[in-house]
Order: structure tokens, then C-alpha cells, then sequence
């Protein structure tokens, strides 16, 4: 399972994934890859992400570009392909597999807009849900978030849009100081995710990727904007 946190501010959004791989086996066995992974994948028009299972998360990325010609409205149809295809493979009824959805983001006229995919009831059609402005989404396995309750709720009584910064490494280091914390404290409680991670911020017309070992005992600070950032 895959650790992440969407913000929907009102002209941009944050994303953040852990990079540790869990792969079903054939067998219905869970099997920890020991590599550290991307989970945040690109297009077009933002990035695309999703928790549960690997396979099930790739393939649905692959036919939303290849057949669906990244037509939005069609990711959660790609979804569904994928799952079912993963079920043929090794059968029905793994949570992992069950559980597996999207979160997808792309340019608007405010700014960027992230849209879940998911579906609450396994007889009913995934759905594709734009956030609210000024709202958090958190999708993790460990369902324990004891030890990082209280900074969720600083997070969310912190948020701030991008205006209100006076530049964008003020913006970063910001979040990041934020968010930092938070893996690396949920990391010690659930061994299916890493406190290293991936973070995606993006405005109106371009974008920051990066990763983030998570390994410091400070804060972290940012000085200057890498090559990372551009227009996608």
C-alpha cells in the first residue's frame, strides 16, 4: 500500500507519496521489493498517483495514455480494465487489489485541480470526484495514526495558498517542514510504507517534482529551485 497526502488549495495543490513497493504474488503472498520507487507518474496536463496495488496502479496509467488518449473522464474506466485484469491473473477478493484507486491532477483556470478516482462499493463504477478548495486527502494502510494526529491537524489548520507566499521556495520549505515530520513518524509504525518520499507541487502553469530522503534530524531548507521545474 502506498502512503500519500493531497492538498487542494485554491490555486494549487501538494502531493506526496512513499517510496516503498509492495507487490501480490501470484501465490496471494505480499512481497516488500527492497528498491525505492516513484509512485507519482506524469501527464500532459499534471500527474497521476494511486494506493493498493502496484500493478493494478501501472497498468490503469498505461491505458489511460495509450487507449483512453488521456481523456480525464476516462481514467476511471482504465481503472476498472485494470483491476479486472489483474483479478484473472491472480483472483478475486484481495483487499489490495479491492482497494487500489487514483488521484489525478491537472492545469484549471484557478491554479490545478486534483480528482479522486475510487469506488466506495466494489458493485458500483469508480468515480472521478474533484477535491474542495482548502481540503487534505490522506490515503494509508496502518489505520494507528496516533503518533500523527496532531501534526494532521496543524497541516490542516496551516494551509495556505500559493499567493500568500512572497516566492516559491518559501512555498516549498513551508509544506515540506509539514509534511516531513509526519512520514517520518508514521514510517515507525507501519513497516508498508518508507519515510522517504516523492513531492509534487503545481500552479497554474508549471510545476516542482522531487524527492525527499527524509533522513535529516532538522528542519529541511531549500535554497534555490533545481532543474526539476518547468511546464509539464
Amino acid at each position: 500500500m502506498t502512503f500519500i497526502i493531497a492538498i487542494q488549495l485554491n490555486d494549487s495543490i501538494i502531493i506526496t507519496a512513499d517510496n516503498k513497493k509492495i507487490v501480490l504474488k501470484e501465490t496471494g503472498d505480499i512481497q516488500f521489493d527492497t528498491t525505492k520507487i516513484t509512485k507519482i507518474y506524469s501527464w500532459d496536463q499534471g500527474i497521476i498517483t494511486g494506493t493498493g496495488e502496484s500493478y493494478v496502479v501501472r497498468r490503469s496509467i498505461e491505458f489511460f495514455k495509450k487507449l483512453a488518449h488521456s481523456d480525464i473522464a476516462k481514467l476511471p474506466q482504465c481503472l476498472d480494465i485494470s483491476r479486472k485484469i489483474r483479478e484473472l491473473e491472480v483472483g478475486t477478493d484481495y483487499f489490495q487489489i479491492e482497494n487500489t484507486k487514483l488521484l489525478c491532477s491537472r492545469y484549471s483556470e484557478q491554479g490545478a485541480q486534483l480528482y479522486t478516482i475510487q469506488s466506495f462499493e466494489k458493485s458500483q463504477p469508480y468515480e472521478l470526484s474533484p477535491l474542495k478548495p482548502m481540503d487534505i486527502v490522506i490515503w494509508l494502510f496502518h489505520p494507528n495514526i496516533e503518533t500523527i494526529s496532531e501534526d494532521l491537524k496543524n497541516l490542516y489548520t496551516d494551509l495556505k495558498d500559493y499567493a500568500e507566499f512572497s516566492n516559491k521556495i518559501d512555498w516549498i520549505n513551508y509544506y515540506l517542514n509539514r509534511l516531513a515530520p509526519i512520514y517520518q513518524k508514521q514510517s515507525q509504525v507501519d513497516s508498508l510504507m518508507s519515510q522517504s518520499f516523492d513531492m509534487f507541487f503545481q500552479t497554474k502553469d508549471e510545476y516542482i517534482f522531487g524527492h525527499v530522503p527524509n533522513t535529516q534530524n532538522t528542519g529541511l531548507k531549500f535554497k534555490k529551485i533545481s532543474s526539476n521545474f518547468g511546464s509539464i
